[in-house]
């Protein structure tokens, strides 16, 4: 390719700048434009919303980098999320992408499907005394799922969507969410992707 290719950063930003200044920094190390809100390196046209703006730098970039995180986001147009929107742009556009998610993502939707199983046993033949615990331990649960603080659950939406939950197992393809913790677990794993260009270059010409 005689440019630089351009991989967009999804925009995902509360409580991860630190996180994003050093992933943005590691792939222009690696010879790529990143195309990046918070870094600001994507084309703002004043007349647009910012949901077009970012939906605009989806359709300029070659490559989609996602991260899923507890944390649903501010960047809310009515009902729907950028950062959400961004994905499914990628998506539906056939971009080569890379998703990442949380850890406490993946963990809180197995807890809530847990959740929902002991929940239905209200009809079985648990001890009045246990459902009376199991109830305060759902109950507790509420904190949890409270929009925009601990955790929220919608993020859990957004992981099911880009694993293609509601697809049947063996037909899936391009479902693969690299699980994280820290930055060390994100910086392996985008160095693995996107540092051998002849590996990139090649994703590349697939789709052409």
């Amino acid at each position: 390719m005689d440019r630089k290719i351009k991989i967009m950063v999804g925009s995902t930003v509360y409580g991860f700048e630190d996180d994003l200044s050093q992933i943005v920094g590691l792939l222009r190390s690696m010879g790529y434009e990143v195309l990046n809100s918070h870094g600001g390196t994507i084309k703002v046209n004043p007349a647009l919303s910012n949901l077009e703006n970012c939906l605009n730098a989806v359709n300029e970039c070659d490559l989609f980098l996602g991260f899923i995180r507890p944390y649903y986001g501010t960047g809310n147009i009515g009902e729907r999320n950028i950062t959400f929107e961004e994905i499914k742009r990628a998506i539906e556009l056939k971009k080569p992408y890379w998703f990442m998610v949380h850890r406490d993502v993946v963990f809180a939707r197995k807890l809530f499907k847990k959740l929902r199983v002991i929940n239905d046993f209200d009809n079985s033949r648990i001890p009045s005394f246990v459902k009376k615990v199991i109830r305060k331990v759902i109950g507790n649960s509420k904190i949890i799922l409270d929009k925009n603080t601990f955790f929220d659950d919608r993020c859990i939406a957004v992981y099911d969507y880009v694993i293609k939950n509601s697809t049947e197992i063996t037909q899936r393809t391009g479902n693969w969410v690299q699980e994280f913790y820290r930055i060390d677990d994100m910086l392996t794993y985008i160095n693995t992707q996107f540092g051998d260009k002849n590996f990139v270059e090649s994703i590349l010409k697939q789709g052409e």
